[in-house]
């Protein structure tokens, strides 16, 4: 399989249609953290729906535009973090174009992926804007202490990033793997990145004798 593949450009009409329908799931994730005061972002959810379902020009730009949205209504700094959301739709599409989302055990992969490069592209933006701090409460209460510890900054500063992505990420990732599985089979089959010989083994034609 050429990894490559993965990062053609696959815009057709259903990927357009899908990218609005990622952005409002971005967006109800964020609102409702804002709202309830979560220790976590939820704001990635239809990010990574649409990197395994479209690939990753569909997720990446579902996550960019959702933030600039966000950072209008309901999260003001969140455009600043605008290239997390590129990297983690990016990451999706590749977890799903291997195909990581359609067998459980391999689930682990995806949340890896999307969880470290969250937490890897966060971490300089928090030291710009915030001293190496996520908001998060615990996250912060991570940082001082490592601070406190002697820890350089850019470690303390991953370690708050880090102790928050690594529990929004994985909320991320199965709530997006669930509607990944809840839609029709006939529905996803229609986003495959795959030949069809290279599809779901249930979405595949029967071989004649």
């Amino acid at each position: 399989m050429n990894l490559l593949n993965a990062f053609k450009v696959r815009l057709n009409t259903l990927a357009i249609v899908l990218i609005p329908v990622c952005i409002g799931i971005d967006w109800a994730g964020r609102s409702i953290d804002k709202a309830l005061n979560l220790p976590v972002f939820l704001d990635s959810i239809g990010t990574v729906l649409g990197g395994i379902l479209a690939g990753p020009w569909v997720g990446a730009l579902s996550g960019f535009v959702a933030n600039f949205i966000n950072a209008g209504t309901v999260d003001p700094i969140a455009g600043w973090y605008s290239i997390v959301s590129v990297g983690i739709g990016f990451a999706a599409g590749i977890a799903g174009y291997l195909g990581w989302h359609k067998r459980p055990g391999a689930w682990v992969g995806v949340w890896l992926m999307v969880f470290l490069t969250a937490s890897i592209i966060s971490t300089p933006i928090n030291i710009g804007l915030f001293s190496g701090q996520s908001g998060v409460w615990f996250g912060d209460g991570i940082y001082t202490g490592l601070v406190k510890a002697g820890l350089p900054t850019w470690i303390a500063a991953y370690g708050d990033e880090a102790s928050v992505d690594i529990i929004d990420k994985l909320v991320t990732v199965l709530v997006a793997i669930f509607i990944y599985q809840g839609l029709p089979r006939r529905y996803r089959s229609l986003f495959r990145m795959y030949e069809p010989a290279d599809s779901e083994g249930e979405e595949r034609a029967p071989a004649r004798a």
